[in-house]
Order: C-alpha cells, then structure tokens, then sequence
C-alpha cells in the first residue's frame, strides 16, 4: 500500500475511533445531563495519535471530534466545526511540545520529560479545546457571560480527566511494547 493510502486508512481508522469511544462514553453519561461530559476520554485518543503521527492525523481527529459533536450530542455543523479546530489544533501542537523537548520521545525518559508531557497532556491541550468550544458556545449564544469561566474549566477538567485515566495507560502500554519513537 502507498504511504498516502496508509495516511488515509489512519485517518479513517482515528475517526471511527474517536467516535466510537464518543459513543460509550456517552452511552455511560446521557442520564446524567451534562454537557460537556465529566470526561472526555476521546480526548486521548487525540493526544496519542498526534504523538505518533503529527499533522497527517488531523484530518482523523478533526472528522472524529465532528462526528461524535454533530451525530452524537447533536451539537450544529458550524458549532461541531468550530470545536473540531480546537480539538484538532491542541493536540497537534501538545504534541510538537512534547516532541520538542523530548527529543522525538514520547513523554518516556527524564522525570523532566514525564513531568512536561502530562502537564501539557492533561492541562494546556484541555485548555485550548476548552477555549475554543467554549469560545464557539458563547459565539454562538449557547452560553452567557456569567458560566464562560466555570464552562471552560469544566470542559478542560473532561478533556484533562478523559487523557489522565485512558492516555497515560495507553501510553504506558505503547512503551511497554517498544513504541517510543515518534
């Protein structure tokens, strides 16, 4: 298979995944009315596979996050859209973060290094994703003025709980079975 058919297939493949682990974790928090969710799970799965693939994943994250905003949650196209770009976008450049200051290790080596890739992992990507979907709520009227604050803290607090409780693990995982490497 050529190298673009195989981009093409992971794109795909991280799509269906990040809608998939959407699906179950919605399954699990419907009932409880909350939105966003009290985690984000789906927010590993961007994490991780930006580390491993960069740029050439985005076009998977971006579709992935659409899916499981507009199908899934309901949310409209221009509302699903503009969460897509933070939830792509933060990831994306998490991960040059780490990459940068691990050498093209991934969060594995230096106490330093772990200590850097969660704090990005679990805060500053949170925190872009929050800002823009947050960012996109009060654009279009979804939110008010008084719940911007708590509605971003909230959002980060799924993403950065979703990426702590299923990234890190997988991560851990990939290590343990020689994938390192970004």
């Amino acid at each position: 298979m050529s190298e673009s058919g195989q981009v093409i297939l992971e794109n795909i493949a991280v799509a269906a995944v990040y809608w998939g682990i959407s699906y179950l974790n919605w399954l699990i928090f419907r009932g409880v009315g909350v939105l966003p969710m009290p985690v984000w799970p789906a927010a590993a799965i961007a994490i991780i596979t930006a580390l491993y693939r960069g740029w050439a994943i985005a076009p998977g994250i971006a579709v992935g996050t659409i899916l499981a905003n507009h199908f899934l949650l309901g949310a409209s196209w221009p509302f699903s859209c503009c969460i897509s770009i933070m939830n792509t976008l933060g990831p994306i450049l998490g991960a040059m973060l780490i990459k940068r200051k691990s050498g093209g290790r991934v969060f594995f080596g230096t106490p330093g290094n772990i200590a850097f890739g969660i704090v990005v992992g679990i805060v500053f990507v949170p925190l872009l994703s929050a800002f823009g979907g947050v960012g996109s709520k009060y654009m279009f009227g979804l939110v008010t003025d008084d719940k911007v604050f708590t509605s971003i803290i909230r959002w980060a607090m799924a993403h950065g709980l979703g990426t702590f409780f299923f990234g890190i693990p997988v991560l851990a995982w990939l290590q343990s079975r020689g994938r390192h490497e970004l």
